[in-house]
């Protein structure tokens, strides 16, 4: 049967000229000309690729966009003196002209995961002057992620050791991004080859998983025709190629710290009608600490919790998709 989804073509880099020797890396999967859009954002360590879509997205012909973050794998880091958010607005809108030349699309849903929630949630609060694609907006999807540090107070108290090091006080403490330079050196030891990258996420992802959770992975993996070790080598070479440059990867504690362009408790009405699904694992030790500032800050969220780790929210995309679609029909967008 003939589909418009493509596992290879969605895997395919896409460099995008974005101007001032700027240029953008993507990858997207789906009809073209679909009026249905998700802009998706990748988290640490990866890069965007998109060899699956969710069964939900896929019944409703919905066009899949995965840009790669600024300063990571062969995205440009944003021109020195730029403010984040202004930059990625600039970008998204750039690559979304692109694509969408006339602009010939109804509904656009944004999403991410991990770290790429910062970024999706500058998009969806990003005022419409300078994101005209925000009035087509229908939904927001956040993985375990983060909240603006910068009108979160008490946001270190949620933190687990580890994130309290790499994006709590001390990481705004200490100067020159020492602390992140440090922490690059290593990762680089664990990206300069395959088996070291494998070894490397096998140590922090799929190690910790329990019995439950290695039988949720190998149910969706085979749902998906894929056996774990390609997984596993999958998410490795994106982890390669992420660490082409380490700029992007220096500036993640100063994003997550920086004005986002919007306060969440404070955005106007029109902007805080498009609900916000939050999904956050019961077992997650990197991410997602801070869903509950979240859930009480955006006017139109909901929060869901999924048995599991980090990776756990892959396991439910099918559910979570048919979630946040239905949240967007309650609210008539």
């Amino acid at each position: 049967m003939n589909t418009p989804y493509d596992r290879v073509k969605g895997s395919e880099e896409h460099i995008l000229d974005i101007g001032e020797g700027r240029q953008l890396a993507f990858a997207h999967n789906g009809p073209p000309a679909s009026r249905v859009v998700v802009l998706s954002f990748t988290g640490l360590n990866s890069v965007g690729s998109v060899p699956d879509v969710p069964e939900p997205c896929r019944e409703v012909g919905v066009h899949w966009i995965h840009p790669t973050l600024p300063g990571m794998g062969k995205s440009s880091a944003r021109t020195p003196g730029d403010k984040y958010h202004v930059a990625l607005v600039r970008d998204m809108t750039a690559l979304l002209n692109h694509l969408y030349p006339t602009g010939d699309f109804d509904k656009l849903y944004v999403c991410g995961g991990s770290y790429g929630t910062v970024q999706a949630q500058m998009i969806y609060g990003a005022p419409y002057d300078r994101f005209p694609a925000g009035r087509k907006i229908a939904g927001c999807v956040l993985m375990g992620g983060f909240s603006p540090f910068k009108y979160h107070v008490d946001y270190a108290s949620t933190l687990t050791w580890h994130s309290w090091i790499s994006v709590g006080p001390p990481s705004q403490f200490i100067p020159f991004h020492i602390l992140q330079r440090s922490l690059s050196t290593v990762l680089a030891s664990k990206f300069k080859t395959l088996d070291g990258a494998k070894g490397f996420l096998d140590q922090i992802l799929f190690s910790k998983m329990d019995g439950d959770e290695r039988r949720k992975l190998a149910e969706f993996l085979a749902n998906r025709g894929q056996t774990e070790e390609e997984f596993i080598e999958a998410f490795a070479k994106g982890g390669i190629r992420c660490c082409e440059q380490w700029g992007g990867f220096h500036e993640v504690s100063d994003v997550i710290h920086s004005d986002w362009g919007f306060e969440p408790a404070k955005l106007d009405d029109d902007h805080a009608s498009r609900p916000v699904l939050i999904v956050g694992s019961d077992k997650d030790p990197q991410g997602g600490s801070t869903n509950g500032w979240l859930a009480a800050n955006y006017k139109t969220s909901r929060l869901k919790t999924v048995p599991g780790g980090h990776l756990a929210s892959l396991y439910y995309l099918d559910e979570i998709w048919r979630e946040i679609f239905e949240m967007s029909r309650e609210g008539g967008l």
